[in-house]
Order: C-alpha cells, then sequence, then structure tokens
C-alpha cells in the first residue's frame, strides 16, 4: 500500500430519537425470542452491569410506589414504569446484540445504537490499552489529538485501535479526521486483540505498508 493512497472509513450517524427505540425494542425482541447472538468482541460491560441492576430495581420500585399512589393515577404510573424498565432492558439488549466485528475487509467499532465507525481491515494494526475520558457519545473527535476520533456509548473508553495508514473519518459537522488511533470499548482486550489476530486483511491487502 503506497504511503500516498488514500485510505477512506465510514462513519455511521447516530439515529434520531425514534431509531434509537426502534433499536432497543428489536434488540429486545431478539433476545426474548432466543435470536442467536452476533458473533463479535463486545463492548461497554461497565455501563451493561450498572443499568441491568437499575432496571431490575426499577420493577421492585414501581409495585412499592403503585401501593401508595391514588387507584385513578395507577395506571398512567403503570404505563409510565413499564416504559422505562423496557428501555432500561432495550439498552443493554442493544449493546449486546451489537458487539464489534472484524473480518478480512473491516473492522467495525460499534456503540449499539449511536453510531459506528468502520475501518479498513488492511489499516489496522494493533489495539492497545488507553484508559481515558473523551466527553460526548457515538462517534466524535477527541480534544487535543486531531489525528484521533472516539467511539463509544459513552465517555469512558479503555481501548485503542492504531492505524496505519491514516483513516479518514467524515464526522459531519465535527469536521473531517485523518485518524491514526480510534478510542474504544472492550469487554476484553486479549480477545479483541485476538480477533485481529486471527482474521488478516484479505489477500491483496497486506496487513505491513
Amino acid at each position: 500500500m503506497m504511503a500516498t493512497e488514500r485510505v477512506t472509513g465510514a462513519v455511521t450517524a447516530r439515529p434520531t430519537g425514534l431509531g434509537i427505540a426502534g433499536v432497543w425494542m428489536g434488540s429486545l425482541a431478539a433476545v426474548l425470542v432466543r435470536r442467536p447472538p452476533v458473533p463479535g468482541p463486545r463492548h461497554s460491560a461497565g455501563l451493561r452491569h450498572l443499568l441491568l441492576p437499575l432496571a431490575v430495581m426499577e420493577i421492585v420500585t414501581a409495585f412499592l410506589v403503585s401501593s401508595m399512589l391514588p387507584p385513578a393515577v395507577r395506571p398512567a404510573h403503570a404505563v409510565l414504569e413499564v416504559l422505562l424498565v423496557l428501555a432500561g432492558f432495550g439498552l443493554v439488549a442493544a449493546l449486546l446484540r451489537h458487539p464489534h466485528e472484524v473480518d478480512a475487509e473491516r473492522v467495525v467499532l460499534r456503540t449499539g445504537f449511536l453510531g459506528d465507525v468502520t475501518l479498513p481491515r488492511a489499516a489496522v494494526r494493533t489495539a492497545s490499552s488507553a484508559i481515558r475520558t473523551v466527553p460526548g457519545r457515538g462517534p466524535r473527535p477527541v480534544p487535543g489529538e486531531a489525528d484521533a476520533v472516539a467511539c463509544s456509548v459513552d465517555s469512558s473508553l479503555n481501548a485503542a485501535v492504531h492505524l496505519d495508514p491514516p483513516v479518514r473519518l467524515d464526522l459531519g459537522a465535527a469536521g473531517v479526521v485523518n485518524a491514526t488511533t480510534v478510542y474504544t470499548s472492550v469487554d476484553s482486550l486479549p480477545a479483541f486483540s485476538a480477533a485481529l489476530r486471527t482474521v488478516g486483511p484479505a489477500p491483496g491487502h497486506p496487513a505491513e505498508t
């Protein structure tokens, strides 16, 4: 691969609020009907482990609060609580059902429902530990690093994907970044690194320049 060759990735924009709700409910339905999980390195374990107990706790709290409310308002309260609980479980399901993807052509870094970053597999070199916080959610620039992009469902990141040559990523209103690093979240850095090693670039796309 020539050093002057332009390498372009793809950025999937954040859906609308209705689109996000659709992803949550579709993911929850897939879990309930026991559809086989999508293979790939998982991410956002910290957020999943926070939200799941909160959703369960909300169920218990809903019954307690309902018992103290006047009968006339209980139906409205019940509808609100059902929506809150479904949203919580749907969010967790969306994270589980949309893992990162590694194949011979591309590496897709997913958030679950806030947009993705797709990188050419041949440009992805290694992944390393990088514990840091980048404000915002979804694909976004990294303050103070002109050649870096972050892609996660929350501000906490624990992995850096290193790129060579740089990959051009269009972040919309945030501008274009020629990225040499993409920060993301992974449940297991060894598992993610192993996926990169196991699935090399397709023939004709060498791993080294």
